[in-house]
């Protein structure tokens, strides 16, 4: 049918409503009708009217969630992402089984960069169901906030459930290259004299990769000398002090 004719039946559907208020089906032809002209709200507005009239009919439901769904699309491609966010929420609202709505809603906040209401609907995902993809996502997120040890369990989770899944093998491979980085540079330091600071290192290597147990002990090792250096510190501090108690 050419834009003309669905128009004409828009008009149609429309005498019938006014003959008879209560006839669902009318509802549900002119919702058709307006979806055909690309006109999301006045098909939205029209199937939520039979709903009401025949909630007992879940395909009026599954059809106004389908709707928001695709004028929620249609302006995330426009980056209107504020606006698809609320039609994305409102069918979720709906059909909160359905975990797409609420996927497309995380879509929404990663575009916006709300990264940190996106990491609570993440968290609130997987606490409903384990998926690796949504892992490697809530990896992604802690990495951003510069969490690299619970980016790596995450890894790990998604590796578990999924074991040659590329994306959380490449992902992990970048930690373990960051850890050996850092210890690296943790030795250098420590040789230097600088135990401080070769500490705060091979503690960053831990966060990164926290099931390798050299580290650990690197890290034991460290702790060790910097507490003999304190305490060595100490004792020349309280020698100083005794002597200039005896000279004065």
């Amino acid at each position: 049918m050419s834009k003309g004719e669905w128009e004409k039946a828009v008009l149609s559907f429309s005498k019938a409503i006014n003959l008879n208020p209560q006839l669902v089906e009318s509802y549900a032809l002119r919702a058709e009708a307006y979806l055909q002209l690309c006109d999301f709200a006045s098909a939205a507005q029209n199937l939520r009217k039979a709903t009401l009239l025949a909630p007992y009919q879940s395909q009026y439901m599954e059809r106004l969630c389908f709707v928001l769904y695709l004028q929620g699309q249609c302006l995330f491609e426009q980056q209107s992402y504020m606006k698809a966010l609320d039609l994305f929420t409102q069918a979720s609202e709906l059909q909160p089984y359905k975990p797409s709505y609420r996927f497309r809603s995380i879509a929404c906040l990663l575009a916006m960069k709300r990264y940190q209401e996106c990491l609570q609907m993440v968290t609130k995902e997987l606490k409903q169901d384990s998926n690796p993809d949504v892992y490697i996502l809530r990896a992604r997120l802690y990495n951003y906030f510069l969490k690299p040890n619970q980016c790596y369990q995450d890894l790990r989770r998604a590796v578990t459930l999924k074991p040659r899944h590329p994306e959380a093998t490449t992902l992990l491979e970048k930690l373990l290259a960051q850890a050996r980085k850092a210890r690296e540079e943790a030795v250098v330091l420590a040789l230097k004299g600088n135990l401080e600071d070769s500490l705060i290192r091979i503690n960053c290597a831990i966060e990164n990769s926290p099931m390798d147990p050299s580290y650990y002990l690197f890290s034991k090792e460290n702790l060790s000398s910097l507490s003999c250096l304190t305490l060595g510190k100490s004792l020349n501090l309280v020698c100083l002090s005794f002597l200039i108690c005896k000279m004065s």
